[in-house]
């Protein structure tokens, strides 16, 4: 292990560094919008913008809390898991998780007026959760080494190998919405809707390297880190019937405006005279999500088939982090990686007398574009390479539901497979042992000091179980 003494500076030559990746890794719990709802939304991809009638419908157009003629209340809970493979060179690293939740509580309440055009009037309120924790895992990879001066003995040199790497993330976002849904003679509806937002996300890496035998552990300089945010955004939707049986919907949902976000990570703020400072570092900054808008169109056929596709345009040009001063290279980055994307999703659900069949797919786009780096993918030889799907992959859904009216109490159940590969970039920044001496930092050898990054390639897979129960009344 080598020793970098004071007035020793070490400079990352990626184009991302630790913080920013750490900024651009959580800013996708802060930005995705909530994948958890009810399992009958969720048995039908999420696409019910136009259909709407359900109290997680709302999430793509409030305009939908009017549509339904009946109050409603349910609860949702559901089990999620998923696995990752991480390939590194030849070897498949696997990690799995699981955990039980309840995923979302909601009550829709509607009120008639038969004595006006305005006939009907829908207050909803729901709770919503997602867990998104993940654990990526790599192991030895002996062609990954570097060979360093020791600074015990400048004529003496000691090879490094890279021995193992981990990146584990825990998190949670919860979104409350409340929404306001009118209809005009059955044929217009209209909604508002506003969501109170909140996310936590905790992240720990560490670096194993190999000297001669002994292996030694570095955590990434800004780690243990985590941050707190809660935020406000705003949506209203319209839907209309075409005839009786087409409905067309749009809706416009805000960026969420996160305020005071805390953050708190390690540093090392200062290495002088001999001795260094590595503290846990506090700070609160605010930052946009991006705005959204969605169009739908649904059909509905004889009330025995219900069929709903929704396009989604994310603005992402609205994620920043403010002031921006402070954030000046990741917001440089964001301008121009992060690109306008898109989403699509398509259900449909099929009624037997009380029994329903409910099937959906969802398509979303990644929203960074291409990024070229020069990069070891674990065989020992770095070369330029032009990544199409780096930190965030497009992720594709497919789900199914099924469900049965008791009359006024039902049940739902349905189950969601998600799967999403990316490029996972990391090594090239600064892995700091701070448990040592107070005169003496502790760098990690591999790969630091190095003009490239390492990549590994991620395959993510996602299940999400539920069960809804719920009365109509």
């Amino acid at each position: 292990m080598k020793r970098i003494f004071a007035g020793f500076v070490i400079c990352a030559t990626t184009i991302l560094n630790a913080q920013n990746v750490q900024d651009l890794n959580s800013m996708s719990a802060h930005s995705n919008e909530i994948n958890s709802g009810s399992a009958r939304y969720i048995g039908m991809g999420g696409a019910m913008g136009a259909l709407g009638g359900d109290i997680s419908a709302t999430e793509q157009n409030p305009a939908g809390a009017a549509i339904a003629i009946t109050s409603d209340v349910n609860v949702t809970m559901g089990v999620s898991t998923y696995k990752n493979e991480a390939r590194f060179g030849n070897n498949i690293y696997k990690t799995d998780d699981n955990s039980f939740n309840f995923q979302n509580v909601g009550a829709n309440f509607v009120f008639h007026n038969p004595s006006s055009e305005w006939n009907r009037f829908a207050i909803g309120i729901k709770y919503s959760e997602e867990n998104f924790d993940n654990w990526i895992k790599l192991g030895r990879n002996d062609n990954i080494t570097a060979t360093y001066l020791t600074s015990e003995n400048p004529d003496q040199y000691t090879t490094y190998t890279m021995a193992g790497f981990q990146d584990l993330v825990e998190a949670y976002k919860v979104k409350t919405s409340i929404d306001f849904g009118a209809s005009y003679k059955d044929q217009l509806f209209l909604g508002l809707g506003v969501n109170f937002h909140e996310v936590r996300y905790d992240n720990y890496v560490v670096f194993d390297e190999d000297t001669d035998g002994t292996v030694y552990r570095y955590d990434l300089n800004g780690t243990p880190y985590s941050s707190r945010a809660s935020g406000i955004s705003l949506n209203a939707g319209v839907i209309g019937k075409i005839q009786d049986n087409f409905r067309l919907g749009l809706a416009y949902h805000s960026p969420t405006w996160y305020t005071n976000v805390e953050e708190n990570f390690y540093a090392d703020l200062e290495i002088s005279d001999n001795n260094y400072s590595y503290d846990y570092y506090f700070s609160k900054y605010d930052r946009n999500s991006n705005g959204r808008l969605v169009a739908s169109a649904g059909i509905v056929i004889d009330k025995s088939l219900a069929l709903n596709a929704d396009y989604t345009l994310h603005m992402n040009g609205s994620n920043k982090f403010k002031p921006s001063g402070y954030f000046t290279d990741t917001n440089s980055f964001l301008d121009d990686y992060y690109k306008t994307s898109s989403e699509i999703r398509i259900g449909g659900e099929y009624r037997i007398d009380r029994f329903k069949l409910r099937a959906g797919y969802n398509f979303v786009q990644t929203p960074f574009d291409d990024l070229t780096l020069t990069a070891d993918l674990g065989n020992g030889t770095p070369t330029t390479t032009n990544f199409s799907e780096i930190i965030r992959g497009d992720i594709n859904r497919i789900s199914f539901g099924l469900g049965y009216d008791f009359g006024g109490f039902y049940l739902d159940a349905a189950y969601q497979f998600q799967n999403q590969e990316y490029n996972y970039i990391f090594g090239n920044a600064d892995y700091v042992d701070y448990d040592h001496g107070a005169n003496e930092v502790y760098y990690a050898a591999i790969p630091m000091n190095e003009n490239y990054n390492l990549v590994s390639k991620i395959k993510n897979t996602r299940g999400l179980f539920l069960l809804t129960a719920g009365w109509q009344f």
